[in-house]
């Protein structure tokens, strides 16, 4: 308490009594105030406005508000425009106009104790969201560091690696058009081996290039209807051939049309190639109700796969069948994925060996 009138001290403190608060010390003057503070750490100041000395409760109450961090209710006997002006000024919690009755006093009180918890609680939750924002910056600096190094990488793998692959299939070409009669069968045989091989490692590349470019790309939201892309999709697999395929109409999301057609694109080739030796191919793309978002497939009733080794399905270069029943370097899925993550969804598989599979993924919520 700091209240100057000895008499209203006394009656003050024998209310807070009763009224359950325990008063840790009583002054008369603002520079005994801010010291008892200071010392005693209580967890709230009755503060007396006109006060005895050169400094008023008002003074005081600013002085604290600098330098610490307690509730200030303030007891005054009167408020005149400029009073109650400065009074504004320091940001009090709570006033209480003397003469007052217990419950005006507990009412005031507690509003400020509870103001006062809020407010700390403000505080940490600004500190909190400050920290957390330095650390996202510190993050994104690192990662577009991380990209830029990216950058060179795939600069390197196009250039590096493509040239000496470059000579090597060029000369293994020079020496099968020139010099192919002076081999023996079995050295075409491995003369073309190295075309091959070379042609696979270019794959393999530009595989590795577009697992860069489906995670670097800047993101661009619209709507996108799947049904329409899919029909594109299809429209341009080859080689053609009698299919029976089904598109659901005017399935429209939301996401990266670009992004979406490259997934897309991936899950129904994927389904014409493992089709490839059925005598009906039948392909689907459709749309099911989820638990909280709608859930798109693509099903076949091609070669479908082993579910045991269904783990590995999503990983780059992951093949789970032989090369030379269905060709390809396994990079499909891993990007189907990514695309599938940067849209904040999942994707999963089903398959029942020899009898088909369902690719199923969900775009978030």
């Amino acid at each position: 308490m700091v209240e100057d009138e000895g008499i209203v001290a006394a009656d003050l403190g024998e209310t807070l009594a009763e009224l359950g608060y325990q008063v840790v010390g009583t002054v008369d003057t603002a520079d005994a105030a801010i010291a008892g503070v200071a010392a005693l750490a209580p967890d709230i100041v009755l503060m007396d406005v006109r006060l005895a000395g050169p400094r008023d409760g008002i003074a005081a109450a600013a002085e604290l508000r600098r330098h610490r961090d307690v509730p200030v209710v303030f007891l005054t006997a009167d408020s005149d425009d400029e009073m109650l002006a400065r009074v504004i000024e320091t940001g009090p919690l709570g006033s209480v106009v003397k003469p007052f009755r217990a419950p005006e006093l507990r009412c005031a009180m507690e509003l400020a104790l509870h103001k006062h918890a809020m407010d700390q609680r403000q505080r940490r939750l600004e500190d909190e969201v400050r920290r957390l924002r330095e650390e996202l910056e510190d993050r994104t600096r690192q990662l577009e560091a991380a990209n830029r190094e990216l950058e060179a990488f795939s600069f390197s793998v196009t250039h590096d690696l493509r040239t000496p692959l470059f000579a090597i299939d060029g000369f293994s070409q020079l020496l099968m058009g020139r010099h192919v009669a002076g081999l023996s069968p079995k050295g075409v045989e491995h003369l073309q081996g190295i075309r091959d091989s070379t042609k696979r490692m270019g794959q393999l590349i530009d595989d590795l290039i577009r697992l860069g470019f489906v995670t670097r790309t800047e993101f661009r939201a619209a709507d996108v209807d799947l049904s329409a892309l899919a029909g594109d999709i299809i429209g341009g697999l080859a080689p053609p051939r009698t299919a029976r395929i089904t598109i659901e109409p005017h399935i429209i999301v939301r996401g990266d049309e670009n992004l979406l057609r490259i997934a897309l694109g991936n899950l129904l080739s994927n389904a014409w190639k493992f089709t490839g030796k059925v005598a009906l191919p039948e392909i689907e793309f459709g749309r099911a109700p989820g638990d909280g978002a709608p859930v798109y497939f693509v099903r076949d009733n091609g070669a479908g796969f082993d579910m045991a080794q269904a783990n590995r399905l999503f990983g780059a270069f992951q093949r789970l069948h032989a090369r030379h029943d269905f060709e390809g370097n396994g990079i499909g899925l891993a990007i189907v994925q990514r695309i599938v993550h940067r849209h904040g969804g999942r994707i999963w598989a089903q398959s029942d060996q020899g009898r088909g599979a369902t690719f199923s993924f969900t775009l978030g919520r």
